[in-house]
């Protein structure tokens, strides 16, 4: 997984490239194919026992993938993809859309991927980690629909309550579960317990017994050993005075566009998987005050990120 500054090697995989092109595309305006296959065959020089033919006829092939890769995120995202190809599908342009926010949470959503989250994770004085837990509550709260779907923050973007006041706070907003109650006699320790974000639909009768979907929020490319951590019933059992009737979903949320390759393996084991064009596709509203944040974390960051490429 390569890391801005660092650039992808010649065996980075087809969404490294796609994400690469899209990154050229938003510093410099566009990026041809050309550029791209220039690019390529410049890492590949490196790699041994390969001839200059086989070379360029791989990268050929990749890139043909790459722009396959490119329709498909465009399709996925609906009107919230900020680029366009040519009509030759040789040119990739930085073309977002004067309407809604999808063009600067596409970017934020790209560059807290391919940045080190850990290390350059805070710019404009915005922890860019934190913003994905806004996105996310937002995002499910649109998925589920309707004009009675809510969200709640529950992760560390929630602001400085301790955690039985969170779980008393939640249990409060979704009009069921009590209330706080360690299962355990020791000293709560937790700060979230893996839960970031809850989304519900409540009925007008305000009984127990609804949609309720528990999400885990992960910016970065190291998020795949962490699909299983967040386990809904666990946490119930854990924490919550009182058990649900219904259980609630489990859902995961990325930063990443991720590899349609590894999709039914990643779904499997996440639960109700929500990568970078399903979050976009699923904002056609933010609230503004995340709208400007977020644009500001992206402007930062982007300037951070326009020296490597």
């Amino acid at each position: 997984m390569f890391k801005l500054p660092a650039l992808p090697s010649a065996r980075a995989g087809l969404h490294e490239l796609a994400d690469f092109a899209e990154l050229l595309a938003w510093a410099n305006g566009s990026v041809s194919a050309r550029e791209i296959v220039a690019f390529l065959g410049r890492e590949g020089e490196s790699e041994p026992n390969r001839g200059c033919e086989d070379s360029d006829d791989e990268n050929a092939d990749a890139l043909d993938e790459v722009m396959n890769e490119i329709e498909r995120r465009q399709a996925a995202c609906r009107v919230g993809y900020p680029y366009a190809l040519d009509a030759h599908g040789n040119v990739l342009h930085y073309a977002p859309s004067d309407d809604g926010p999808q063009a600067a949470l596409y970017g934020y959503l790209l560059l807290s991927t391919r940045l080190n989250m850990t290390t350059t994770r805070t710019h404009a004085g915005i922890d860019g980690t934190l913003l994905l837990e806004e996105v996310s509550a937002a995002a499910l709260r649109q998925y589920l629909g309707s004009n009675r779907a809510q969200s709640f923050v529950f992760g560390t973007a929630a602001g400085s309550a301790d955690f039985p006041e969170k779980v008393n706070a939640l249990c409060q907003a979704l009009g069921e579960g009590g209330g706080f109650h360690a299962y355990d006699s020791g000293p709560v320790q937790a700060n979230d317990d893996k839960l970031d974000v809850v989304a519900w639909s409540p009925f007008a009768d305000k009984s127990p017994s609804q949609i309720i979907v528990f999400g885990q929020c992960k910016t970065g490319t190291a998020w795949s050993q962490q699909l299983c951590q967040l386990q809904p019933d666990a946490f119930s059992k854990k924490w919550i005075d009182r058990p649900f009737l219904f259980d609630p979903l489990r859902a995961f949320c990325i930063s990443e566009a991720a590899d349609r390759s590894r999709w039914g393996g990643y779904a499997a084991e996440g639960g109700l998987l929500l990568d970078r064009c399903r979050l976009v596709d699923c904002c056609d509203d933010l609230d503004a005050d995340l709208s400007t944040r977020m644009a500001r974390w992206c402007n930062a960051a982007l300037e951070v990120a326009r020296v490597s490429l």
